[in-house]
């Protein structure tokens, strides 16, 4: 007998929301997210014959989605930087906080965009730093520092806003 995996459909219907989720949490913007995860399921439909006999097509799904939301960061870097010399930081944060945006979003926006995922991937999705180095085919100490980094931005950041 043959076991035959899930279709696209059914990877699909299981998979997109948590991208979704995933990609608002990297981008902190959830229709910016919501085109990341399509562009990622056309990635997937057109490798589908292959992907579809991994373990894990989700992981798959991940790493394109990382990959894409830092594409995103990179591309925009310059736009950034001129709306950053038109106004002044304070007012940039107000600006930029949307009121649906989700409060993982928000409080990861900060950090750089490999960070935020390495955070992301580690504390929203459970990831063990290993798993995480091999989804993003990096060292694991690069993982571990970026964690070390984003965990003590956050924490300035949750301080700076009168938690202690």
């Amino acid at each position: 007998m043959v076991v035959v995996g899930p279709s696209f459909e059914e990877c699909f219907r299981e998979h997109y929301p948590r991208l979704v989720a995933f990609g608002t949490s990297l981008t902190g913007d959830r229709d910016a997210a919501r085109d990341l995860a399509q562009e990622a399921f056309a990635r997937l439909h057109t490798n589908w014959a292959k992907i579809a006999t991994y373990d894990e097509p989700a992981a798959w799904l991940r790493r394109v989605m990382s990959n894409l939301a830092i594409d995103r960061y990179r591309s925009r870097a310059s736009e950034r930087r001129a709306v950053d010399r038109l106004r002044n930081r304070a007012s940039a944060v107000a600006n930029d906080r949307l009121p649906d945006t989700e409060p993982w979003a928000e409080l990861v926006a900060a950090l750089p965009p490999r960070q935020r995922a390495i955070v992301t991937l580690h504390y929203g999705e459970d990831m063990a730093v290993a798993d995480i180095a091999e989804l993003l085919d990096i060292n694991v100490n690069t993982v571990k520092s970026a964690l070390s980094k984003a965990r003590d931005t956050l924490r300035s950041t949750w301080e700076g806003h009168g938690h202690a």
